[in-house]
C-alpha cells in the first residue's frame, strides 16, 4: 500500500470517528456501526449536570468580605478576604482556632473577619459565606446552637448596619476556602496583602481576579 493510500485511510478513519461522536448527527445506529467497524472499546460515561459560578464583584466603592472555616480531625481554622470593586485584596487573613467543630470554625472565621475590619476601619457592605447553616442562623431564620450563639451575637454588633450576609457556593468562595485551609499551619492570626498571600492561595486569587467561572456539580 502506498503512503498516499495510508494517508487517505487515516484521514477517512478520523473523519468517521469525529462524525460518530458528533451529537448533532441523528443517525445514531449508523454511528454505532462506524464505531464497531473501527474496533474501539467503548466505555459508558456518566455525565453530571451542574452549573458554573464565580466570585461576584461588589458595586463601585463598596467592600465585600468572604470568610470560611476549615475542620480537619477535630482541629479548626479559618480565613477570609476583603476585596473592592476592582477585585483587589484589601485584607486577607488566616488563623488556627484549636479543637472544636465545623460550625464553630465557620462562626469564628466570620467573627475574626468582622473584628479585623472593625479594627482597621473597613466598612464592608457585603459578606459571603458558603455555610448556609451559619447564614440562616445569623439572619435569624434558624436557631443557632448554644456553642455559637454568643459568637453570632457579637458578630451582629461588629457588622455595619447596612451590610448584608448571604450564602454562596463553595466554588464561589475559593480564596477564603484556601485561606481557611492555610490556617491549620498558623500559630495565631496572620494577615496578608496581595503580594504576601500563601502560595496555596495564588491559583484561587488569580481565578477570581480574572473572573474565571468554577464548575459545581448538582
Amino acid at each position: 500500500m502506498s503512503w498516499i493510500c495510508v494517508r487517505n485511510q487515516v484521514i477517512q478513519g478520523v473523519h468517521d470517528l469525529s462524525i460518530s461522536f458528533n451529537p448533532k448527527i441523528q443517525d445514531s445506529y449508523i454511528n454505532q456501526l462506524r464505531l464497531n467497524h473501527l474496533s474501539f472499546n467503548q466505555i459508558p460515561v456518566v455525565v453530571q449536570n451542574g452549573t458554573w459560578t464565580n466570585w461576584q464583584v461588589p458595586p463601585y466603592g463598596s467592600l465585600k468580605l468572604n470568610t470560611d472555616g476549615s475542620y480537619i480531625d477535630n482541629a479548626c481554622a479559618g480565613g477570609g478576604v476583603v476585596r473592592d470593586h476592582t477585585r483587589m485584596i484589601i485584607l486577607a487573613f488566616s488563623s488556627y482556632f484549636g479543637i472544636s467543630n465545623s460550625a464553630e470554625a465557620e462562626a469564628k472565621a466570620m467573627h475574626l473577619g468582622l473584628r479585623l475590619c472593625s479594627e482597621r476601619g473597613l466598612s464592608i457592605s457585603f459578606m459571603e459565606l458558603d455555610s448556609l447553616f451559619l447564614v440562616n442562623c445569623f439572619n435569624d431564620l434558624w436557631d443557632p446552637p448554644w456553642a455559637i450563639e454568643y459568637i453570632l451575637r457579637d458578630c451582629k454588633n461588629l457588622i455595619p448596619s447596612h451590610a448584608s450576609v448571604s450564602h454562596v457556593f463553595r466554588e464561589a468562595n475559593g480564596l477564603a476556602d484556601r485561606l481557611a485551609a492555610h490556617g491549620h499551619t498558623c500559630q495565631g492570626i496572620f494577615t496578608f496583602e496581595r503580594d504576601s498571600l500563601p502560595t496555596t492561595c495564588h491559583a484561587a486569587y488569580q481565578a477570581d481576579l480574572l473572573g474565571q467561572p468554577q464548575y459545581r456539580p448538582l
